[in-house]
């Protein structure tokens, strides 16, 4: 198997790679680079977008909780 050396590599792209690595699920960076490789495209986001996804899941599941607390309460009425 071979191995691969990177040098000068900025800090703060190690960061993204290691974050990417963890959100992907590899254990090792021959399987990020695979997996990056496949995929064939990059997808780039910016913290604001990322801000505006966590902001709609965040309302996605509040919504979750009101429709699943309603159901219970009318399932629980209904069955009274």
């Amino acid at each position: 198997m071979a191995t691969i050396l990177i040098k000068n590599l900025p800090e703060d792209l190690l960061k993204e790679l290691k974050k990417l690595k963890v959100e992907l699920g590899c254990r090792t960076w021959a399987e990020l680079l695979a997996k990056l490789v496949e995929s064939g495209k990059a997808i780039s986001l910016t913290e604001e977008k990322l801000d505006e996804m966590r902001v709609g899941v965040q309302g996605f599941l509040e919504l979750k909780s009101v429709v699943s607390n309603r159901w219970l309460d009318h399932h629980l009425q209904w069955k009274s």
